[in-house]
């Protein structure tokens, strides 16, 4: 995959997007916003011409001296218009979300009104509008949910710019290839590279093609990022990640909870909090609130064994901890220590995580709904970290020697990952 095709200067086309757009093109009006040509200046398509299938060969048989997103305009498709259609669509719904955010309704809409919509963001929500139906209506709920949470915790980022955020936050996987995008199974390691560089290929993509702010450029490039360093693309930690970036994370991962079934922001602001130093206390507060004031119903039919999943979660953690103690004192690479300092860190946060529950002296009998459904959402949540510190170890691993690979994967394996 060539994720630097919309770089300024000397550039092709990326197959896949182009692939998109020309697919989005036979049901919207897009045409070239402006002569396109090569890097020798010879004039491949002329301005106003609709795309076709025709440009398309052209385009990948040559160099470009302007990316082609720049080049580019839709007629229709995601225009304001549809946008504000849509989000009052997804207001007047029954959805929790939609409840919590309806005292905002008004305000939304006003803000999304004076949203400036730029020519390349346009083309690419229409292209996804064509190919993922599903990925805009992600994005229209992103940007509510984006524009609420700004409002509601009172803090410096402007509520224009998170709604923008929210939208866009996830445009780069235009450039993904298909078979990584909405897949039911879990991506292996190699998909997971893939998916892994789409907020850093919309930072450049925004940076270089529009007129977008440099903290929103970047704040998408982090939607991903986590405030313990557990995200990526870039593993940031702390302050190095913009308060605009952490609002769009928390966005990320309510959104990711979305369509569940029942209590899904009661879901979200669990999943914000249960791993101490993932993200600030004031997003799952703010989640918190949301859930309460939709009236969200846990479920009363969750029943967990008393030997169940969180105690196999804590055997898990045991047994990857004991190995990677033994590991610590080895003598090795740099790289290789930083792995293993890496694993001895998020494993205690996990454990940490997992005696925080505070059910774990009482019998079953005892337990409330609310117990029972929180302890269900525990081996949910920490499962998923397991997996995800199981990847980070693998990813970070493969600049190491076969040696070292094969003296560290006792670490992996024995967090015995099961995707959650």
């Amino acid at each position: 995959m060539d994720a630097v095709s919309f770089l300024p200067g000397d550039s092709q086309a990326n197959p896949d997007i182009l692939a998109a757009i020309i697919r989005a093109s036979e049901t919207y009006s897009i045409v070239a916003s402006q002569d396109i040509v090569d890097v020798r200046g010879l004039k491949l398509w002329a301005k106003g011409l609709p795309v076709s299938a025709a440009l398309q060969q052209r385009l990948l048989e040559r160099k470009l001296r302007n990316p082609i997103e720049s080049c580019l305009m839709v007629e229709d498709g995601v225009t304001p218009f549809y946008l504000l259609e849509q989000l009052n669509a997804f207001l007047d719904s029954k959805h929790s979300m939609a409840q919590a955010l309806f005292p905002s309704a008004v305000q939304l809409q006003k803000q999304l009104k004076q949203l400036p919509l730029h020519s390349v963001a346009q083309l690419l929500l229409t292209t996804a509008l064509a190919t993922r139906p599903d990925s805009i209506a992600h994005a229209v709920q992103s940007m509510a949910l984006a524009g609420g949470m700004a409002m509601a915790q009172n803090s410096p980022v402007d509520v224009r710019l998170a709604m923008l955020g929210g939208l866009l936050h996830d445009i780069g996987e235009a450039y993904i290839q298909a078979q990584y995008l909405d897949g039911q199974e879990p991506l292996d390691l190699l998909g997971h590279k893939h998916m892994m560089v789409h907020p850093r290929i919309a930072q450049l993509l925004l940076s270089s093609t529009t007129d977008y702010p440099a903290t929103l450029c970047r704040a998408i490039g982090e939607h991903h990022e986590r405030q313990n360093g557990s995200g990526f693309p870039a593993r940031l930690g702390g302050d190095a990640i913009s308060p605009l970036g952490m609002l769009l994370a928390a966005v990320e991962t309510t959104m990711s909870l979305a369509p569940a079934p029942n209590a899904p922001l009661t879901r979200a602001s669990f999943a914000l909090r249960v791993v101490p130093g993932e993200y600030p206390d004031r997003f799952s507060s703010v989640v918190f609130n949301m859930a309460r004031n939709a009236n969200e119903q846990v479920p009363t039919n969750i029943r967990i064994p008393a030997a169940g999943a969180l105690h196999h979660i804590n055997t898990t953690l045991q047994a990857a901890q004991q190995t990677a103690r033994a590991l610590q004192s080895n003598v090795g690479t740099k790289e290789r220590k930083a792995i293993v300092q890496l694993a001895l860190d998020r494993i205690a946060r996990l454990r940490q995580a997992w005696n925080a529950l505070g059910v774990w002296g009482l019998s079953p009998e005892q337990l409330t709904p609310e117990d029972h459904f929180e302890m269900d959402l525990a081996g949910v949540e920490l499962n998923q970290r397991l997996y995800e510190l199981q990847r980070e170890c693998m990813l970070l691993a493969e600049n190491l020697t076969q040696a070292e690979k094969a003296e560290l994967s006792p670490i992996w394996a024995d967090l015995k990952i099961k995707h959650a």
